[in-house]
């Protein structure tokens, strides 16, 4: 991983930090420094892809989160904490993008 996509998983991490306190909220790709990097290359490079084999956030706490509130809360206009579940979803998603910081770290060129 080189230090621009470290910047780009520390930028992540501090938008779920945001959402975690209650102060932030999730506009998907618009707003994920990792998807603003790798998207348009079918996620190719990005690391949550690596770990999961595949394009996308699928199988990751992302997935159990986006679900949450689309089922849960669809009624509202923007995905944030709502409920003690959307703060354990986005803590999971918080922890997911730390575990790959700090497996990726050590691998800056």
């Amino acid at each position: 991983m080189n230090k621009q996509v470290l910047k780009a998983l520390n930028l992540s991490i501090e938008k779920w930090e945001r959402i975690v306190k209650g102060d932030g909220v999730d506009r998907g790709e618009d707003d994920c420094a990792l998807c603003n990097m790798f998207i348009k290359g079918n996620c190719r490079g990005c690391p949550v892809s690596e770990v999961i084999g595949y394009w996308g956030c699928n199988n990751t706490p992302y997935e159990n989160w986006t679900s949450h509130q689309n089922l849960k809360h669809w009624l509202e206009d923007e995905k944030k904490v709502h409920c003690s579940e959307c703060k354990d979803l986005a803590t999971k998603e918080l922890e997911f993008l730390k575990d790959l910081r700090v497996e990726y770290e050590s691998n800056i060129k």
